[in-house]
Order: C-alpha cells, then sequence, then structure tokens
C-alpha cells in the first residue's frame, strides 16, 4: 500500500495517526478505508495501492482542513 501525503498536514504524531475512515466510492458503492499513518494517508482502493493518490484520499484530507465543516461541538 502507498502513501500519500499533503505538505499542508503534520503526519507525524498527529492526534488522528491511526484513525481510519471508511469512504463510500461515488461510481460503485464500494467501501474503501482510508487510514491516517505518520507519513501520510493510505487508502485500499486499487489507485491508493498501486499510484498512492486517490480521490478517497483527498476526500478525507478535504474533510480534515474544511474551515466550513463543524468537526465536534463541546457541551
Amino acid at each position: 500500500m502507498r502513501i500519500q501525503s499533503f505538505p499542508d498536514i503534520n503526519f507525524k504524531g498527529h492526534h488522528l495517526v491511526g484513525l481510519v475512515w471508511n469512504i463510500e466510492s461515488s461510481r460503485t458503492g464500494e467501501k474503501y478505508k482510508v487510514t491516517m499513518t505518520d507519513l501520510g494517508f493510505s487508502c485500499n482502493c486499487v489507485a491508493g495501492s498501486m499510484r498512492g493518490k486517490c480521490k478517497h484520499a483527498q476526500h478525507v484530507h478535504d474533510l480534515l482542513i474544511d474551515d466550513n465543516i463543524v468537526k465536534y461541538e463541546v457541551a
């Protein structure tokens, strides 16, 4: 499995390392697993395994950096 990293996230020691996101394919409905590692995101889809770049990892990245999405609420 290849790793896809993004320059705007410091993955080394990130508090979400080890977390797995289940992302559904928009085209086939198949579910893929995107995992944050100390080096970046890995995905078990064909593109993630072969090229290291896939839209599922890109989607998780975009969710994490989007300032318009409520990430959590403190009650």
